[in-house]
């Protein structure tokens, strides 16, 4: 699977059990060979959503984190957009990290970080599972 991504990133998602022309929304807070960690949106969308319509609403979670190789399961996931990810943004992310006992200061410092991942270019990479773990490459 190819994906575009963007550090704070809104995608339209179809799941193979969707119903045709139906897209779900993400945003993407976070990205590592284990997991990402995402904020989800009960919205559904007829057609792929512009950035203007979907910057807006507030997530029904705002943060989850999810086996990376779940992005697999995705039939599309096309990248809509986003504006840099914001402290308020990370705030279910916080707590998450707060709950596994990651220091505030290191905390404040991924924050950073993934603000400033969302200004550089969406990485183009491809997704593939190889005896069951992810391989991620450039493209």
């Amino acid at each position: 699977m190819d994906i575009d991504l963007q550090w704070g990133g809104f995608y339209a998602c179809r799941e193979s059990d969707a119903k045709p022309g139906e897209y779900g929304l993400i945003r993407i807070l976070d990205f590592n060979r284990d997991a990402y960690h995402a904020a989800l949106y009960q919205e559904r969308f007829d057609q792929i959503p512009s950035i203007e319509s979907v910057q807006d609403l507030h997530p029904f979670i705002g943060h989850v984190p999810i086996d990376a190789r779940g992005l697999l399961n995705y039939e599309e996931l096309i990248l809509i957009g986003g504006p840099v990810l914001t402290e308020d943004d990370l705030v279910g992310y916080r707590i998450y990290l707060e709950n596994h006992e990651v220091p505030n200061s290191e905390i404040d410092k991924l924050v950073i970080k993934l603000a400033d991942f969302g200004k550089d270019k969406p990485l183009k990479l491809r997704l593939s599972l190889v005896n069951n773990e992810l391989m991620i490459q450039e493209r």
